[in-house]
């Protein structure tokens, strides 16, 4: 696992959190083609220029509907996708195994079971329960350390993607094929039932205060939530595929998380819970009850991104077909050492999110700290936008930030690439 920056062609610049397949348990190989990396989303997506992208300290976006969130996701170009649910729950499981659980903006700002976590809320509508992205603490990051994934546990639900419900039937798109441009939509021919060793599809029942899992479908339609951990499987052996894409509960585990779901008609699912959901949001926190077409203020998304593998075991153009190359040249990723010359769009976004760090920070002299970044050379902005990955997340940042002379020539502390990955916005 590393963090990098991945610059698009408008060159602004996502920040992303790198894993092997090995890694995340997830597939070595989808669609024929070989996987090397999978890049996700280190933060819950904004929108700029009708683009998302991750990035620090951001106001999420939310109001934006689930094919919509797919749509734009893949628009950023070959690879992009909206993060799956196989994705979301790879992440899950990962910060259960290692007790990293992350808590988060769950209390209006604050974490409700360790109130002294807080997050930098800021004014929606008539609220300011929402925090920007990455501005709680480490604990708010899936793996507990400055370079995990963030905010995966309240603040907003998250549309995930190669999942739905139909009249109460699990379906998914096999392999992980939703993050290779699987058809999703609610007509496609791609979705699959999950079945048990016995061959039965599976359904979730949900009546009197209750959901279970059965082999047949339910009498009637109903809507409920329930602690994920009391799911009820007595009619049916659960096959070990509903634990992984997280749809039913590990042996031995004990959160508190919730699971909603109605089962009328198509849902699409949602991860994480919001703000004010105290210990019922969570990693495994999960929302079946809206259509495709809901929009709210209190969901949002993130994109992510798979890397290819050729034979050489180099990065394959993300343009090529069946796991071919193109005869288009490469955009190869830089190293943080390396020159990448950076947009002024790009440079303004870093000084600014750099001068609202170094302030949060306890700085006092604000405006010559501007003047410093406004003068300093692009290597030197990049490096202190990927210190500031692990800073802005860590108690010593406020240390660190005050010596501003030299902030902006410390090698940055954390493994982070900055990178380009050619990307289609016609």
């Amino acid at each position: 696992m590393r963090n990098e920056v991945i610059f698009d062609s408008r060159g602004i610049p996502d920040t992303m959190v790198v894993f092997t397949p090995d890694e995340l348990g997830l597939p070595a190989e989808i669609r024929g083609k070989a996987v090397k990396e999978y890049a996700i989303s280190k933060y819950p997506n904004t929108l700029i220029g009708g683009v998302p992208y991750s990035m620090p300290y951001q106001q999420p976006a939310v109001n934006i509907n689930h094919d919509e969130a797919i749509r734009l996701c893949e628009a950023k170009g070959p690879g992009w996708h909206l993060l799956t649910n196989d994705e979301w729950a790879a992440l899950a499981h990962q910060s259960r195994k290692n007790g990293t659980l992350p808590r988060g903006n769950t209390d209006c700002g604050k974490s409700h079971s360790h109130p002294e976590e807080t997050g930098t809320t800021y004014k929606d509508g008539s609220s300011n329960s929402k925090t920007l992205t990455g501005s709680g603490p480490v604990t708010w990051n899936h793996t507990h350390t400055a370079e995990g994934v963030a905010d995966m546990c309240g603040n907003i639900w998250e549309h995930v993607g190669g999942i739905r419900f139909m009249d109460g039937q699990a379906q998914v798109i096999p392999g992980n094929g939703a993050a290779a441009g699987a058809d999703q939509s609610r007509d496609s021919k791609e979705w699959q039932a999950i079945h048990t060793a016995d061959g039965d599809p599976v359904y979730y029942n949900v009546e009197d205060g209750e959901i279970s899992l059965q082999p047949v479908a339910p009498d009637g339609k109903d809507y409920d939530g329930v602690e994920f951990k009391y799911l009820k499987a007595e009619a049916i052996d659960v096959p070990e595929k509903l634990i992984e894409l997280g749809l039913y509960p590990a042996p031995g585990y004990e959160g508190t998380d919730y699971f909603w779901l109605d089962t009328d008609g198509e849902r699409i699912v949602l991860r994480g819970g919001y703000w004010g959901h105290g210990a019922r949001a969570g990693v495994f926190a999960f929302n079946g009850t809206d259509s495709r077409a809901n929009v709210n203020w209190s969901v949002g998304f993130r994109s992510a991104l798979i890397r290819y593998s050729g034979d050489s075991g180099d990065l394959d153009n993300l343009d090529g077909k069946d796991g071919k190359q193109t005869d288009e040249p490469r955009e190869e990723t830089a190293a943080l050492s390396g020159s990448v010359q950076l947009p002024t769009l790009v440079r303004l976004i870093l000084a600014r999110q750099l001068t609202v760090l170094y302030e949060a920070a306890g700085g006092k002299d604000p405006e010559g700290f501007k003047r410093i970044t406004n003068t300093a050379t692009d290597k030197e902005l990049q490096q202190a936008a990927a210190l500031s990955l692990s800073l802005s997340q860590v108690n010593t940042a406020v240390e660190l930030y005050r010596n501003v002379s030299q902030q902006l020539k410390i090698a940055n502390t954390l493994t982070l690439t900055i990178g380009k990955e050619a990307a289609d916005h016609e």
